[in-house]
């Protein structure tokens, strides 16, 4: 599989992981906000009323206070307002309440030191400070809301954390695919025709698949010694078979990018079954050249720049309902990263 398909998936993983982790969490804290723990206004004062729920009021305590008597317990009844709310609810007293309930009001509003609304310099009635309205939603509940919170956003940025992880460890060179000064051994072994140019590796890789690895995809950067970056190749997974976990690879993809050419060249590495099936032949020709998967059986890839020798130094196919050798239980490919003879964008230093 080549290098941009293989970001373009991760970044698709990144986005769609972190888009779903807000979704849940949305979800999640409106269902305790509007469900299961609603939030309640608590010891709220009449000043908080809206104006016409305000000038209701200050009717009924004006009534009271025509049949009782009692200031101070009128006084209590309104609170402390709001300069402009007390306005707006005497204004709508003298608009829409009766004459008498009006008379109350105005005898009131005298008693309390208050002006009256048509002046426009409505004073707030002196009494004791209002407790402050609080919002409350349940002890355990709103814990509970905060918990929820918490283990989703761990959850997104650790969803994150291990694919940016996994992004690293694509592009980052294996701890066994350091540059060598010596070509491997089986380089020699290759017929004078097809042996590689007497040039040295730009890198040599080694990478390994086990059954149950379903994410598979290993990319290495060429570079010469002195650090210019002049391609990237790898080995990932391009086809599976049959059904259930883990997934059965029956195909590989091996990949060479050259940043000197407008191609990738891909060679597709086959299992026997899947090499001799004409219909997944065929579906798989668009993806680049089918090979039948040969341990110790070199193979090259080349650019405009850049040769990549191949070798399956160890295959073992995995047993099962599928048939015969059809999938992989294991598979060690080794890379070895060359400059083309004669190249003349690629400067190669001798290490």
């Amino acid at each position: 599989m080549n290098q941009d398909s293989s970001t373009r998936r991760l970044f698709v993983g990144l986005a769609v992981g972190v888009v779903f982790g807000l979704g849940v969490g949305l979800i999640v804290g409106l269902v305790f906000a509007y469900q299961i723990y609603p939030a309640e206004w608590t010891n709220a004062a009449p000043t908080d009323l809206r104006a016409d729920y305000g000038a209701y009021y200050w009717e009924l305590v004006a009534e009271s206070y025509a049949r009782h008597g009692n200031l101070e317990k009128a006084r209590t009844q309104l609170g402390e307002w709001d300069p402009e709310r007390q306005q707006a609810a005497l204004e709508r007293v003298y608009i829409e309440a009766s004459p008498e309930v009006q008379m109350y009001v105005d005898s009131l509003t005298t008693q309390l030191g208050v002006a009256e609304a048509q002046s426009g310099e409505v004073a707030a009635p002196q009494a004791t400070p209002a407790v402050e309205p609080e919002v409350t939603g349940g002890g355990a509940g709103a814990l509970i809301a905060r918990l929820a919170v918490v283990v989703l956003v761990v959850l997104v940025l650790a969803i994150a954390a291990l694919l940016i992880m996994r992004m690293r460890r694509r592009v980052a060179v294996a701890p066994v695919g350091q540059v060598e000064e010596d070509p491997p051994e089986w380089l020699a072994t290759l017929q004078p025709e097809a042996a590689a140019p007497a040039l040295p590796a730009l890198g040599h890789f080694v990478t390994s698949y086990s059954l149950g690895n379903d994410t598979y995809d290993e990319s290495f950067s060429i570079e010469t010694a002195a650090g210019e970056f002049l391609g990237e190749c790898g080995v990932g997974i391009s086809e599976t078979i049959g059904a259930g976990d883990p997934d059965k690879v029956t195909a590989f993809e091996v990949w060479l990018f050259d940043k000197n050419d407008i191609r990738t060249v891909t060679q597709v590495l086959m299992s026997e079954h899947a090499f001799s099936d004409p219909d997944l032949r065929a579906s798989l020709a668009p993806k680049g050249e089918a090979v039948l998967a040969e341990a110790n059986k070199p193979m090259v890839l080349e650019t405009a720049t850049l040769r990549l020798d191949v070798l399956v130094t160890e295959m073992n196919y995995g047993n099962g309902a599928l048939p015969s050798n059809s999938f992989f239980d294991r598979l060690t490919v080794e890379l070895v990263a060359r400059a083309k003879e004669g190249a003349e964008s690629t400067e190669v230093s001798t290490l």
